[in-house]
């Protein structure tokens, strides 16, 4: 018994060794306001959604405030209109793993959903990223991917 409690012990203090030693490093972009585009594609949609979805765009664009706070996080989300909880699962100063949760993707329809995906750093200025989108509600179930593409626009951003 007190050799695996002593083995529990070691395996967690490496464990927290370990996690300290994996930092996280925020994408190297310029802040500010950042304009972006989103193109959807949607499968195994219910039949009495696919004509809903078929007649939204799907291609949207969007201006996105990054500031420094949210390289640590999804630095796109802001101006997006999803309302995603954000955790970043693993990041470098050029891509960025992340997960959104609880994400309203219906207005007031009752779709909620998560996403899972990349953030890629072409440059400074200039980004590319993929997600993948699960959406319920209703008693419906829909698959996305969202493709995005970031272009830097100027140091400040509008005031609200």
């Amino acid at each position: 018994m007190r050799n695996r409690v002593t083995i529990v012990v070691l395996g967690l203090a490496a464990s927290a060794v370990f996690a300290a030693a994996v930092q996280f490093q925020p994408l190297s972009v310029k802040t500010g306001l950042w304009h972006m585009t989103k193109a959807l594609t949607w499968t195994n949609l219910p039949p009495q959604m696919a004509a809903m979805m078929r007649a939204a765009p799907q291609t949207t664009n969007y201006n996105s405030c990054v500031t420094t706070q949210s390289l640590s996080s999804n630095p796109w989300a802001n101006g997006s209109g999803d309302d995603c909880s954000w955790t970043v699962v693993n990041s470098t100063s050029t891509d960025m793993e992340v997960s959104g949760t609880g994400c309203n993707f219906g207005g007031n329809s009752g779709m909620t959903g998560g996403v899972h995906g990349t953030i890629h750093v072409v440059d400074s200025e200039h980004g590319t990223g993929s997600m993948a989108i699960s959406v319920t509600g209703n008693g419906q179930t829909m698959q996305g991917m969202a493709s995005y593409t970031g272009q830097w626009v100027s140091a400040t951003c509008p005031a609200h």
